[in-house]
């Protein structure tokens, strides 16, 4: 699979942080947290926020987040709702909005782009540069184009907290061809099979804990010394409230 296009990717990749009225508080806190780990201005990474079509955008965290990013923010026009279908939706607006607004030059044509969620956090202040910089060391050996936690339940897949290409030529197949997730099923499971064709890497400094009700501080220390840099799928405050009382106070 080949883009058509010319594809000169800039330097820097692009957070997309997804979210709805569900857990949007969660996700602002998430956000201003990521923002209050840069000691300056980011210049390795841009930050996108993408809210579920019935959900406004938090301004004020918008402006918080600002000071250290550029910012992006869009609302989806996808009717999903509850799990699978507004997750579904959710990630496939976001990666819509990256192909067409790079297409348009609205954007830079970002190497890559994370999406998360709200039930992720970062264990190390520099987390940014180090997923920039293993993306282009996996890069240069093999074509990359999904990057994250490899999961063996419901059956193997990359967890959808993943880093991904921003290659027009999968971004335009995500938007033209494929267009959304319709089985009751989340679109990272489900699309796995083409993502391994694409080019698949499991990423090891990614941990998923799928729907985890809490996490204990007393585990936080274990994370860290496995290699664990983000981890994903705590549906609660408390590891991040962990990682920010650990971190913040560092930078």
């Amino acid at each position: 699979m080949k883009t058509r296009l010319p594809y000169n990717p800039h330097p820097n990749m692009l957070l997309c942080l997804q979210n709805w009225g569900g857990d949007q508080k969660q996700a602002m806190k998430l956000a201003r947290f990521i923002a209050d780990l840069q000691p300056g201005r980011c210049d390795a990474a841009d930050f996108l926020f993408v809210t579920r079509s019935d959900c406004p955008h938090d301004k004020e965290t918008l402006q918080y987040v600002s000071r250290k990013f550029n910012i992006f923010h869009h609302v989806s026009r996808r009717a999903g709702r509850g799990w699978p279908a507004g997750c579904n939706d959710l990630w496939f607006e976001s990666m819509s909005w990256i192909y067409h607004m790079v297409e348009a030059r609205k954007v830079p044509a970002y190497k890559c782009v994370f999406t998360f969620e709200a039930d992720g956090v970062p264990l190390i202040p520099n987390w940014i540069q180090l997923f920039s910089a293993d993306w282009d060391l996996e890069s240069k050996k093999r074509p990359t184009f999904v990057m994250g936690a490899y999961l063996t339940a419901p059956g193997t897949h990359i967890n959808g907290n993943a880093i991904f290409s921003c290659n027009p030529a999968l971004t335009r197949w995500l938007t033209k061809q494929v267009s959304g997730c319709h089985v009751n099923a989340g679109w990272d499971y489900v699309l796995y099979p083409d993502f391994r064709r694409w080019g698949a890497c499991p990423y090891s400094r990614i941990r998923s804990y799928w729907n985890s009700k809490t996490f204990p501080e007393s585990a936080y220390q274990n994370e860290l010394a496995s290699g664990t840099v983000w981890l994903h799928g705590v549906k609660d405050d408390s590891l991040l409230d962990t990682s920010r009382a650990r971190l913040t106070s560092r930078v």
